[in-house]
């Protein structure tokens, strides 16, 4: 027999409570696999999904960009006013 780290005479057990009887171990099974389910659903919906965080990052790079081009024009015509208003008052 090998080395069980648990205690248990059932294999893929990931607690520390003891399981003697097969319906408890189906049922820690059914709770590994919900986790699972869940880590798969956290991954899935609210990092990739449509209105997850990477959608919000890319949104916000977009509109950052948008923003420094506007702000570039912006600062291009205030140049220019500044250098017709000086060389009218010289």
């Amino acid at each position: 027999m090998g080395l069980q780290f648990t205690g248990n005479k059932y294999k893929y057990i990931g607690s520390q409570d003891i399981v003697d009887t097969d319906d408890k171990y189906i049922n820690e099974l059914e709770r590994q696999v919900e986790d699972s389910m869940d880590i798969w659903k956290l991954t899935n919906e609210i990092i990739y999904g449509g209105g997850g965080y990477i959608v919000e990052l890319c949104k916000l790079k977009q509109e950052n960009r948008a923003l420094k081009a506007e702000l570039h024009l912006i600062r291009k015509f205030l140049e220019k006013a500044k250098r017709m208003t000086n060389e009218r008052f010289e």
